[in-house]
């Protein structure tokens, strides 16, 4: 082989050859330049002359305004996030999104020409895969981070170019759940499983997460905090859901009728060693469980459409509700133009009381 130049990496194949590939001087990702030399050696020479990394290009740039990269905000955009105490997974997907979707596409980028037309590029291939739900999220991350580049100032005020692209609709892939699937899915769970269904239909509370917090009810009501929003409802156990005849004070009654004690309505006893006393749920088995009886039921969902997830019991639930005329909004914690004040000052020891 040829003497190579500095920056052209090499690499043996399976089938024997030798590939070739380069480092981007600006964005740090790994580029592949094929099995021929001259080829490689030609291409590594006109990426390094389009990005000289000397000092002298460096101040310049600098001076210039133009080391305002896109990558270089992405950075002080990481620690505003960090202080805004955001719940873990939000965090960890709007990382997601800034180091493995934006900085591949634009980390060299100077911020301020990061435009509308770019944006909206990036959100069309990700919509052409049927990945619509994504690309909102994608744009949502956008147009929060140039707020923020305004508010730093980094960019001039009114310069959000994400805020200017079209919000890409999402059309809801999994399937609705009626009251004769519920019923069918209800009829094939174990004894345990079936406590889980009645309490996600009964509270409108379908996370599995919500479900495992529950504990035994204070002064009549079952307490419950929602796990997105934190938003806290008190339900009275007298709550009736007339379309299958059940009570919440029923149900809470059959969840402690294997005499193990435990705070928790859904509790299950690992060893020997508990003494009889419940341990907390892990969320992962009744996902896990709903997840297998779906699948045992034979039931056919819509054309194109996935099977219904355990959260679509807490759809299914407002909607028989509605129609019994409960107070639904209350119940499920939901804001709406009338009463975004009033959720949104929900904090500390204050709850919203469903009456029936």
């Amino acid at each position: 082989m040829k003497r190579k130049p500095p920056g052209l990496h090499h690499a043996k194949g399976a089938n024997g050859k030798i590939y070739f590939s380069c480092i981007h001087p600006i964005t740090g990702k790994r580029h592949g330049l094929g099995s021929d030399f001259v080829t490689a050696c030609k291409v590594l020479h006109r990426l390094q002359s389009a990005h000289p990394k000397d000092r002298e290009t460096a101040l310049f740039e600098r001076i210039e305004g133009k080391g305002k990269t896109f990558g270089a905000f992405v950075e002080k955009f990481k620690d505003a996030l960090q202080e805004r105490n955001l719940k873990p997974n939000t965090l960890k997907m709007r990382h997601h999104i800034l180091d493995k979707v934006l900085m591949p596409r634009f980390g060299g980028w100077q911020l301020k020409d990061v435009d509308a037309e770019a944006i909206t590029n990036l959100l069309n291939e990700f919509k052409s895969q049927g990945k619509n739900r994504m690309a909102q999220t994608i744009r949502s991350a956008l147009v929060d981070l140039f707020l923020e580049a305004i508010s730093s100032g980094w960019l001039k005020a009114n310069h959000n170019p994400a805020s200017l692209t079209r919000n890409p609709t999402a059309t809801a892939k999994r399937s609705r759940l009626s009251l004769k699937q519920f019923s069918a899915i209800y009829s094939l769970a174990d004894d345990w499983m079936k406590r889980a269904l009645e309490l996600s239909i009964l509270t409108s509370h379908a996370g599995a997460t919500e479900l495992t917090a529950m504990q035994k009810p204070v002064d009549g009501y079952l307490q419950v905090q929602r796990t997105k929003t934190d938003v806290r409802i008190k339900i009275p156990v007298t709550l009736k859901l007339d379309a299958l005849g059940w009570t919440l004070e029923d149900t809470i009654s059959k969840c402690f009728a294997d005499g193990i004690e435990s705070p928790y309505l859904l509790h299950h006893v690992s060893d020997a060693g508990n003494m009889g006393k419940g341990k907390k749920m892990h969320p992962y088995r009744i996902t896990r469980a709903f997840t297998e009886i779906v699948r045992r039921s034979g039931i056919v969902w819509e054309d194109g459409k996935q099977p219904a997830t355990l959260y679509e019991v807490r759809s299914l639930s407002e909607r028989l509700y509605r129609k019994q005329g409960v107070d639904v909004k209350t119940l499920l914690g939901h804001k709406d133009s009338r009463s975004t004040e009033r959720y949104d000052d929900v904090r500390g020891d204050d709850w919203l009381t469903l009456e029936i």
